[in-house]
């Protein structure tokens, strides 16, 4: 599926150019994790491209829980303080490199040893390390719910879905679980019955988002991840809203001696002959940064592993 989307002309051209990429990452391309990068609740804050630093700082302003105060006529009123913050998203390189010997590759009957093939599985190498860092900070959430050691039930995202609300965080809200977080979860609104079930709409909206999208139940999009971190004893899947998360990119210049084969804006992939060895090798560069923005958007969910 992803030879098709990247090279869907057969010509080894057919290139990404950085005004595609964000489409690049909204589109499932094999991994069925990646479409709940295009959810609003996860912030991109833009390419750092010329920004001259790879350090972005991102502004919090609250400026919608404060109210008027009663004031006798002719007295004057007192300010009150507009409360704000700041976080940063820092841009890093990560690397992923490829060896292919001339015999390998001319023996493979497959076609998965082709070059092509092989640079376009460290595209998607890319998505699942973004992906990795966004379920590693949400992990990272100083309210949990849930206990360790428990199976995950309907009244732990219940209670997850309270503390976000009484934090005032705005939706739409998005949860990342484990597949078997997910499964126990479903499980047990299952036998509640009544309105504890997904919306119908969830079949349809997989195909359009990829297969990672479960459903929607009371303003929650569910999504699942094999990327979910576990710390040997418990999976710590996620909740969070709109300001919680976000990430940044930095799409890189090429310089005219570079042997660029797949360009994605901020991931790129290059070849170099190794005669010597009869090998062709491929390296993968990336820069992105993906930060908690507002602890306090977010709610860590633990259970069982």
């Amino acid at each position: 599926m992803a030879n098709e989307l990247l090279y869907g002309s057969g010509e080894a051209s057919a290139l990404f150019d950085a005004a595609q990429i964000t489409e690049f990452f909204l589109v499932s391309i094999g991994d069925r994790d990646v479409s709940l990068l295009a959810h609003p609740a996860v912030g991109y804050y833009g390419d750092a491209n010329g920004a001259g630093s790879s350090v972005a700082t991102i502004p919090i302003v609250n400026l919608s829980d404060d109210q008027f105060s009663s004031v006798t006529e002719i007295q004057s009123g007192s300010n009150t303080d507009i409360t704000t913050d700041t976080a940063s998203i820092t841009v890093a390189r990560s690397y992923l490199g490829r060896n292919l010997s001339d015999m390998a590759g001319s023996l493979d009957v497959t076609g998965a040893l082709a070059w092509m093939s092989i640079a376009d599985g460290m595209l998607l190498g890319a998505n699942l390390t973004v992906l990795s860092l966004l379920v590693a900070v949400g992990a990272s959430f100083t309210t949990i719910a849930g206990s360790s050691g428990a199976t995950l039930t309907h009244a732990t995202i219940r209670s997850a879905k309270q503390s976000l609300r009484s934090a005032g965080v705005e939706g739409p809200f998005i949860c990342i679980l484990g597949q078997k977080q997910f499964n126990e979860w479903e499980t047990d609104a299952q036998s509640l019955g009544g309105a504890v079930q997904l919306s119908a709409q969830a079949q349809e909206m997989s195909r359009l988002t990829g297969g990672s999208y479960q459903g929607t139940w009371d303003g929650i999009d569910f999504y699942v991840s094999a990327q979910v971190v576990t710390d040997g004893t418990d999976l710590n899947g996620c909740m969070f809203g709109v300001g919680a998360v976000g990430w940044r990119s930095l799409t890189t210049n090429p310089t005219p001696d570079q042997s660029i084969v797949a360009d994605a804006g901020f991931v790129k992939v290059e070849a170099e002959r190794a005669a010597q060895t009869a090998q062709t090798k491929l390296h993968g560069n990336m820069w992105v940064g993906v930060a908690k923005l507002q602890d306090s958007g977010g709610v860590r969910i633990r259970s069982v592993d």
